[in-house]
């Protein structure tokens, strides 16, 4: 089965990315990209971008990449079993005052525990912060890349030793990492890494190479014997193994300084000691994290890291924080009650500009309807009284006729059959109990007889009748006089 997965590392001042594949239990590397990252405009994105156009590489394999150095902290806890427990349920509010991150930003992974004296135990955690995860992911996320992996560098260094060094893997050693800007070093016994400790690598400008791999080979002796015996409360063992990973292009005279003040064993590690190298050609930019970040994927028996993606997805799902909850939800409850008084007050703003809205209405209402009326206490009672005035007073004018034609309903029905364009002028009309007369004047005699037959039409009157009609000799006024009754039958 053949399997390919490429490791990207971005460093301050470069980009390094390897291509592996692996064939049953061999390791080749196919590819290797590499380049300087020290100008303004050099972009890790579009670099990125060209890996499969332009170098060839898999777009279907797998990508691991590492965190930058001074992203992450390593700490080596001392607590015990009930401690370890919450550790190891990633209850990171243990952790919260022994790094750099609060509590609820922090991504954290335990790489390893062991035993030490009291009953207690030494727990390495490295942590990281989650804005620091996510800003190196977006490099990837603008470059189309979605990795599966997100590692420390020293544990990805460790991963190179251990494929390329087997021997690692079975007893103590101490691994020294060096770049442009850090010296990490890390204790280790068997496969797993028991303490690490990074140092900011200050150097002269003007000072020469020896000098420099002087200063640094002391820096490594002290923190090394220091380290040593914080883990193993001993001193180092002559001939103790060291693995020195340097991206200085000659290591002689460190190596030299180094077995001088410990005593030891120092190796430069050949990151091609047993994983052959396809490439064409060997690049000058260090690809032991890269490198390592590949085998992380690739060889999971023989290698032992993190993966801070995978500890960030598992804490944004299970993590649990009682005391951050129970305010989330009091301040929630709070904000609640808030949009709840804003919303009352705004419903009672609203409903008094209505009101004072129909109270002026009504106002107006009533000062157009009743424009005699001057003393205005309460239009709408006072409106209210003057129509109960006049229903009453409709209920008695009606009263006053026995018939079912009431007044009103006679005065309209003479109106509605008033004969058209005649010169006719009602002087007078006297509506009594059950019978109507009306006083008028006319042109001619015609128009008077056409009314009185349309009003003998009207199921309303029973009897139409014209009296007293004359025509006056000097005016030609015609002078009438008409008798109705009323019907004694309930208009339908």
């Amino acid at each position: 089965m053949v399997k390919r997965c490429i490791g990207i590392d971005i460093g301050p001042f470069y980009l390094c990315a390897v291509q592996v594949v692996r064939t049953d239990e061999e390791f080749c590397i196919e590819k290797v990209f590499g380049t300087q990252i020290r100008r303004s405009t050099d972009s890790p994105e579009e670099m990125l971008k060209l890996f499969f156009n332009r170098y060839g590489f898999d777009k279907r394999a797998d990508v691991a990449i590492s965190m930058p150095h001074d992203a992450v902290f390593f700490r080596n806890l001392e607590t015990d079993a009930e401690g370890l427990e919450k550790i190891r349920e990633r209850n990171w509010s243990a952790l919260e005052h022994n790094f750099p991150v609060g509590a609820d930003e922090i991504v954290a992974q335990v790489y390893s525990y062991h035993p030490i004296p009291n009953g207690k135990y030494s727990v390495l955690t490295a942590a990281s912060a989650r804005q620091s995860l996510q800003e190196r992911l977006n490099i990837f996320t603008e470059a189309k890349m979605h990795p599966g992996l997100v590692e420390a560098p020293i544990f990805a260094v460790h991963s190179t030793v251990a494929v390329n060094y087997p021997e690692i893997m079975t007893g103590q050693a101490i691994i020294a990492y060096i770049d442009e800007c850090y010296l990490t070093l890390a204790v280790t016994r068997s496969d797993d890494i028991l303490a690490v400790r990074r140092f900011p690598i200050i150097t002269e400008s003007d000072s020469d190479i020896k000098s420099v791999q002087e200063r640094i080979a002391q820096v490594i002796s002290r923190e090394a014997r220091v380290t040593w015996r914080k883990v193993f409360g001993a001193d180092i063992e002559r001939d103790t193994q060291i693995y020195l990973i340097t991206t200085g292009k000659s290591s002689d005279h460190l190596v030299e300084k180094i077995e001088e003040n410990l005593h030891s064993k120092t190796t430069i590690v050949d990151c091609y000691a047993t994983v052959e190298n396809l490439s064409r050609h060997m690049m000058e930019i260090p690809v032991c994290v890269a490198e390592g970040l590949a085998l992380r994927i690739l060889a999971p028996e023989k290698t032992k890291g993190i993966n801070f993606l995978e500890a960030c997805k598992t804490d944004a799902a299970s993590a649990l924080n009682l005391r951050k909850e129970f305010v989330f939800c009091a301040t929630l409850m709070c904000l609640i009650a808030v949009f709840l008084l804003v919303g009352l007050f705004t419903r009672l703003s609203h409903l008094e500009a209505a009101y004072a809205r129909i109270k002026n209405e009504t106002t107006e209402i009533f000062q157009a309807t009743l424009p005699q009326e001057k003393n205005i206490v309460n239009p709408l009672l006072q409106l209210e009284q003057k129509i109960e005035s006049f229903r009453r007073d409709s209920r008695l004018f009606a009263s006053l006729s026995d018939s079912g034609l009431s007044p009103l309903d006679a005065l309209y029905k003479i109106s509605a059959n008033g004969p058209l364009r005649e010169n006719i002028k009602v002087v007078d009309i006297l509506i009594a109990a059950d019978t109507v007369r009306i006083n008028g004047t006319c042109d001619s005699f015609e128009p008077v007889y056409q009314w009185q037959q349309l009003l003998q039409e009207d199921p309303g009157f029973t009897f139409v009748d014209v009296k007293d009609i004359q025509k006056q000799s000097k005016s030609g006024v015609v002078h009438f006089t008409m008798l109705l009754s009323l019907s004694t039958q309930e208009p339908k």
